[in-house]
């Protein structure tokens, strides 16, 4: 009988698998849902993830395989001369033969099937003996005695009568022929209501097989991650069930060799390799987790709550049996504590290394030694030039040396084993990441942007340049990202995964019109949409979130359409993660303080926010250029003009360095000692600006009362000193004041005289 949604239930004969599991088979058909239980599958049972996009002809609802059409209108899309599609689709004739009755013999009242010429395959041998006349008007007058009466076809629905030995209409038992004679009562699944329809035929596999593919079908189907249209499934049904009765009687590797498939990317290897592992999920049911997973050498994330995580943890290429037994303890520790799956991978990948490289650990934990530790490092060394990837490695051995002694997992291992801090590679300071303005000026020009491919690729790159997000949390963004406050100010709230909380960016009016553009595009496409970017392939649904590796091939896509250069001339290569130092460095350089630039990007520490700081000498430069300073004849100091300009910039911030005095700098070089003391006043080395003119007229006024003192009194020589302290201040105090008049008024309209200057004069 017809199964709901077009699939038919066949009874499946429960046989024991060959693995000596008698109730498999009972198992897997009792995870199918009837739309899954048939021999051949529908694949609108499975929506969009099985069909894809449809043939947009009017009626027709098949998978659109090539050009945008299904098989048959891009046939008559072809035969018609191939015209533009936008034209011709609204004009293509549509599926006429769905969903009507077979059609019968022309003779009135003759129930079988057309075998040649509308006529069946009684009346065509009648029609011809007389010539072949006018068929309208023979059928009518002259077509003769009125045939037999037959039981009606044995096909569901099918009002045509029975013809020959195989209970079928003339139409049924041709197609029946055509699909190479298979049994019986599977005929009944090519029922006229849905014989055009997209299926998955599984009858040529056997029952258990039958039911692990239907399972993982299902599996894909509800996942909804990545499509399975029946043609692409096609040529793997065509191959099995290769001399095997169920899909696990083999492992992956065996069926990829049996299939010549180890090395071939498609669909329908992905499709049995997910398969597989949704059988095994199913073999474990409850059990699946650390209980079960740890023993195994590859682990599945998923079965340990990483759904998402789809790439294996292997520990089956580490060597001997201790090292990876305590290199799963690591990799559980780790995961236990919050560690992402991938940074575990890492931690694996660099114990096999170690392990490969080091045949002697077979002899035991004794055999780890500190020596070999040295050999493993000059290996890592010629290996791996690039010392951030070799920091990486290090630090990965250093940890689980670090972990394994803390928890005393392996007691052999001797206790002078140890990384030291003087074992890793020096690294360079990196060079400042920010993007010159020549660049910005391009890549935020409206015209540019509008040449962006991808909508929400020009999207996330407008709030990647305007809030200085990294990329996989701008990816991650949630569909309600835009919050206001008690003034209507817009903020953008995202997930800082780096960090692992919470965090708010306040962003401009013109880039939440933006977002909210882009809200209403994905919820009017996915009314169940969670991201505010969602992925453009393998995602019917919407539910998963926009690709980082997708944007950074459309960024260079873009970069080389809007023919971006810097300022030679030469095409630039950006990265997402620039924009974030260009931000930064933007912010700096407006004087915006450190502590309100770390709290924008969300920085743990000031450390992490001084990366971006030091990216500001540019700014400080110009500010120390722009301040008007003197020495101690009053006289202004200019900076030179040649190649000694960036050492006297130096010379000025290695002297506030060294002495910060009360009322000015000491120019002296650090190098240098200081023959004056303590009289910077009277050493020709000082230097002064503006900011100190309420320090020098409080020390010119104490300065003149010793020398009033000191005439009192007959001390001549605190008088003369005093004397030259006195005429250096009137002078630099005069100095001083002379630069803010011309600064605040360039006509000269208030005097440069300053009382305390001529106080006592």
């Amino acid at each position: 009988m017809p199964g709901s949604g077009g699939g038919v239930s066949v009874a499946l004969v429960r046989t024991p698998h060959p693995t000596g599991e008698p109730l498999w088979l009972d198992r897997v058909v009792a995870q199918l849902r009837p739309d899954f239980a048939g021999e051949v599958i529908l694949a609108a049972a499975g929506g969009a993830t099985l069909t894809g996009r449809s043939c947009p002809v009017a009626e027709c609802g098949r998978c659109a395989i090539s050009n945008g059409l299904c098989p048959a209108h891009e046939d008559r899309w072809k035969r018609a001369g191939k015209p533009a599609l936008s034209g011709w689709i609204p004009t293509a004739p549509a599926r006429r033969k769905r969903g009507l009755p077979w059609r019968s013999c022309e003779v009135p009242h003759c129930l079988r099937g057309r075998y040649h010429d509308g006529l069946c395959a009684t009346h065509h041998p009648r029609w011809t003996r007389d010539g072949k006349p006018d068929l309208v008007s023979w059928a009518a007058t002259s077509s003769g005695a009125p045939l037999n009466s037959r039981p009606p076809c044995t096909v569901h629905g099918c009002a045509l009568e029975q013809e020959g030995r195989s209970g079928m209409c003339q139409s049924h038992t041709r197609r029946w022929v055509r699909q190479g004679r298979p049994p019986l009562e599977s005929i009944l699944l090519i029922e006229r209501a849905t014989y055009h329809d997209d299926r998955f035929d599984l009858r040529g596999l056997p029952a258990v097989m039958r039911a692990e593919v239907a399972y993982g079908l299902q599996r894909r189907a509800d996942l909804a991650q990545t499509q399975t249209r029946p043609d692409r499934l096609r040529p793997l049904l065509n191959r099995l069930p290769a001399g095997v009765e169920s899909l696990r009687d083999r492992n992956a590797d065996e069926w990829l060799d049996a299939l010549g498939w180890q090395r071939q990317s498609s669909t329908w290897r992905q499709f049995l390799l997910d398969t597989l592992d949704y059988l095994d999920d199913l073999a474990l049911g409850a059990g699946a987790g650390w209980d079960t997973e740890f023993g195994r050498d590859v682990w599945q994330p998923r079965r340990l709550g990483f759904p998402h995580s789809r790439a294996p943890i292997r520990f089956d290429a580490i060597e001997p049996d201790w090292l990876r037994h305590m290199t799963k303890r690591w990799a559980r520790w780790r995961l236990s504590t919050g560690q992402t799956t991938t940074s575990v991978k890492q931690g694996v990948l660099a114990v096999r290394r170690l392990a490969q490289t080091s045949p002697t650990l077979r002899q035991g934990p004794h055999a780890l030694t500190r020596e070999l530790l040295e050999r493993h490092l000059a290996n890592v060394a010629q290996r791996i030039p690039n010392p951030e990837s070799r920091v990486r490695q290090i630090s990965s051995i250093a940890g689980l040396l670090r972990v394994a002694r803390q928890y005393n997992w392996e007691p052999g291992i001797p206790l002078t084993t140890d990384i030291y801090r003087e074992d890793y590679p020096r690294r360079d300071e990196p060079a400042p990441r920010a993007i010159s303005e020549t660049v910005m000026a391009q890549l935020e020009a409206h015209a540019n942007l509008e040449r962006f491919s991808d909508p929400q690729g020009r999207v996330l790159a407008e709030i990647l340049m305007q809030t200085g997000l990294r990329v996989g949390d701008g990816c991650g963004l949630a569909i309600d990202c835009i919050i206001r406050d008690d003034q209507g100010a817009p903020y953008l709230r995202y997930r800082n995964h780096k960090m692992k909380r919470d965090a708010v960016v306040p962003v401009s009016s013109e880039l939440a019109s933006t977002i909210a553009a882009q809200q209403r595009q994905i919820q009017a496409r996915f009314p169940k949409a969670t991201h505010l970017l969602v992925r453009g392939m393998r995602n019917p649904r919407g539910l998963f979130q926009y690709s980082d590796h997708t944007f950074r091939r459309r960024l260079i896509r873009w970069l080389a359409d809007c023919h971006v250069r810097d300022e030679l001339g030469r095409p630039v290569h950006v990265t997402p993660h620039q924009w974030r130092h260009t931000y930064a460095t933007r912010l700096i350089n407006a004087d915006v303080p450190q502590e309100v630039v770390r709290r924008l990007l969300d920085h743990s520490s000031h450390g992490m926010t001084a990366r971006y700081a030091r990216l500001s000498q540019h700014t400080i430069r110009a500010k120390w250029e722009e301040a008007r300073k003197v020495n101690i004849r009053g006289e202004e100091i200019s900076p030179p003009e040649s190649a000694l300009a960036d050492a006297q910039w130096m010379k000025d911030n290695l002297g506030r360095v060294k002495m910060a005095l009360p009322n000015g700098y000491c120019g002296l070089p650090l190098q240098q000692k200081c023959e004056y003391a303590n009289a910077c006043l009277t050493c020709p080395m000082f230097v002064t600006t503006s900011e100190f003119l309420p320090e020098h007229r409080r020390q010119l006024r104490a300065t003149r009362e010793l020398i009033v003192r000191g005439e009192a009194q007959g001390q001549a020589r605190v008088v003369e000193m005093n004397r030259t302290v006195e005429e250096n201040l009137v002078a630099i105090i005069g100095a001083l004041n002379a630069g803010e008049t011309s600064s605040a008024d360039p006509s000269g309209g208030h005097s440069s005289v300053d009382p305390e200057v001529n106080h006592g004069e």
